[in-house]
């Protein structure tokens, strides 16, 4: 049978999104031709992964959402997460198919996280929080993962303010060192790297191996001591697994030493000298820490509703 690609399970988690749905609405929903989508849903059909029924002339398709043996891990461009590699690997004994997606906006994916779109990430812990709460208990928190590895990247000769992504880690970070305002918004690392060159704002507050590449620019780097960066998070469409899955998880991060660093490297593409240099900004663990979220409990929910969100959301 032909495997799987990229392109197939991003067919497959518009699906999920926007099921029960049309070929001709699927065409208009990813801009591809109807010829092109018949094709790829064919290939799904085949894998066992959506359900294809007919009504008169019409294809109504879905995705199957119980015991699908597809999940689609969401990761961060980043350094942190050397160990995905072999948890890939060991949840290939539980699902058939087990694709990587790479984000660079950490709301992003917790969003898709909610939906359903990807069953598994490693996000923000803050994130994945908001998300839980957004959702109504459809995001569960049910592995460890990384800390530290952040900090704030400084031009003292940008115009002011400082850069950070929305409701994430480094937004923490902004939150707990009570950068300067105004806060500017980005979406992906190299957009803050950006902004900081341009001299549009004075501080970028930043993760590696961003922050690696902007001491190497000679800029100024100060460490934001996050203890607790990104976590494990699941799709409650998974609860049944989620045991399981916080087992394999534990293992693969056990193993971080022995992890494939040139590999990881090529799918966050990021060059490997880079990654390898950067990855010993951070610390690993296997279970969450309740004790440090609850003592950062106060600045996330300065974060989640911050005190120009009145005048940000009425016009």
């Amino acid at each position: 049978m032909e495997p799987l690609d990229q392109i197939d399970y991003e067919l497959l988690d518009r699906i999920a999104e926007l099921m029960p749905i049309t070929i001709s609405e699927l065409s208009r929903a990813t801009g591809w031709s109807k010829s092109m989508v018949d094709k790829r849903v064919r290939r799904l059909l085949r894998h066992g992964l959506v359900e294809v029924r007919v009504q008169g002339r019409v294809s109504i398709i879905t995705a199957r959402e119980e015991k699908n043996p597809a999940v689609t891990i969401g990761i961060l461009r980043a350094s942190e997460y050397p160990y995905i590699i072999k948890f890939v690997k060991l949840l290939k004994g539980v699902y058939e198919h087990v694709n990587i997606k790479v984000y660079d906006d950490a709301f992003k994916e917790a969003m898709d996280l909610s939906t359903g779109r990807i069953k598994l990430a490693m996000a923000p812990a803050i994130s994945l929080l908001i998300m839980n709460r957004m959702s109504r208990g459809r995001v569960f928190i049910i592995g460890g993962g990384s800390g530290h590895g952040s900090g704030i990247v400084t031009n003292p000769g940008g115009a002011g303010g400082h850069t950070t992504s929305m409701m994430s880690s480094m937004e923490l970070c902004a939150e707990i060192s009570r950068l300067e305002m105004p806060r500017v918004y980005s979406r992906s690392g190299w957009e803050m790297m950006e902004k900081i060159e341009r001299g549009l704002v004075r501080h970028a507050v930043l993760w590696e191996p961003y922050l690696t590449f902007a001491r190497k620019r000679s800029y100024s780097v100060e460490g934001c001591e996050l203890e607790v960066c990104c976590l494990l998070g699941a799709h409650s469409s998974l609860y049944e697994d989620f045991e399981k899955i916080g087992r394999l998880f534990s293992s693969s991060v056990s193993a971080i030493k022995g992890a494939d660093i040139e590999g990881y490297s090529r799918i966050i593409g990021m060059p490997t000298n880079l990654v390898k240099e950067s990855i010993m900004s951070y610390t690993f663990f296997e279970e969450p820490d309740k004790n440090y979220l609850k003592k950062v409990l106060g600045s996330m929910r300065r974060i989640s509703l911050p005190g120009t969100i009145v005048s940000d959301a009425i016009i």
